[in-house]
């Protein structure tokens, strides 16, 4: 059995700010069928082997039937300093984690702010080192557990927890079906695969996602969602189709029985983006 740790990010709800609203307040609860602001979320920081830190952001679309876009800039920028610094410009219902990551000194400031503009209601959130808001997204203190892997190639690069830049990157054609092959595992502490083999039937052990980032239309994934009992060495093969041509940006997932964000512990998951170039 899983032992979740209390700690100062699993408040997700807080430090979001709302328009003119400067003072942290709580993310409206109430979901809405649309016509709702989109809000940024800043979901906690880790330390790097260099002395740097990271900073992981999702955000929360509270609109249930309205998926919102909103391109870099006014609408969705950064500051100070650059306006785009990777974060997604799709937005769909519900609360997505672990969307972006950012790299910043070990003696960051805090002298940076995501701000979101949807229906016309700018929403704000600052980033920070502070320490009730210390992760660890490798690896769960609590039973040794430690996220699943992405490769995009048999022996390719391991891609492990948060996002770190692109990963892969491709080419299509306008309405021609790509393969999207990965390959992921998550083997278990002993300790623990006996708790994991024992689980509710209804959990799987392995689950990969598959989401638009950013891009100027939508895609149409064959299976944007695959679940494996087991949860070692699979290879699962979807296909992307694009209507429009352009740069897309898709974000893979690849979730162990915890759930979506960790069930909202940041351990353990792992996400890596994919840019696909799409010519007519």
């Amino acid at each position: 059995m899983r032992v979740f740790r209390a700690v100062g990010p699993m408040a997700v709800l807080a430090g979001f700010s709302l328009g003119v609203i400067h003072a942290e307040a709580q993310v409206p609860a109430t979901v809405r069928q649309f016509g709702a602001p989109v809000a940024p979320m800043f979901e906690g920081w880790y330390r790097n082997m260099d002395g740097t830190a990271t900073i992981l952001v999702g955000f929360f679309n509270p609109n249930k039937d309205q998926t919102i876009d909103l391109p870099i800039g006014d609408l969705n920028r950064f500051s100070p300093g650059p306006e785009d610094r990777g974060q997604p410009t799709h937005f769909p219902p519900g609360r997505s984690w672990g969307v972006l990551t950012l790299r910043v000194p070990g003696n960051f400031d805090g002298d940076l702010t995501w701000t979101l503009t949807a229906n016309d209601q700018p929403a704000s959130i600052p980033v920070h080192l502070q320490a009730p808001y210390f992760i660890e997204p490798f690896r769960d203190a609590a039973n040794g557990n430690e996220p699943p892997t992405i490769r995009f190639t048999p022996t390719g690069e391991v891609n492990t927890g948060p996002p770190v830049g692109i990963a892969q990157r491709l080419t299509a054609t306008v309405d021609t079906p790509v393969a999207m092959r990965v390959w992921t595992s998550d083997v278990k502490p002993e300790a623990e695969s006996h708790g994991v083999a024992t689980a509710s039937a209804r959990i799987p052990a392995l689950r990969l996602r598959w989401h638009l980032h950013r891009g100027p239309s939508e895609v149409q994934f064959d299976e944007n969602i695959q679940t494996f009992l087991d949860s070692a060495d699979q290879n699962p093969t979807t296909t992307a189709t694009f209507n429009v041509p352009g740069e897309y940006w898709l974000r893979t997932e690849a979730l162990d029985e915890t759930g979506v964000g960790g069930g909202g512990f940041q351990c353990c998951w792992t996400s890596a983006i994919v840019r696909v170039t799409v010519s007519p």
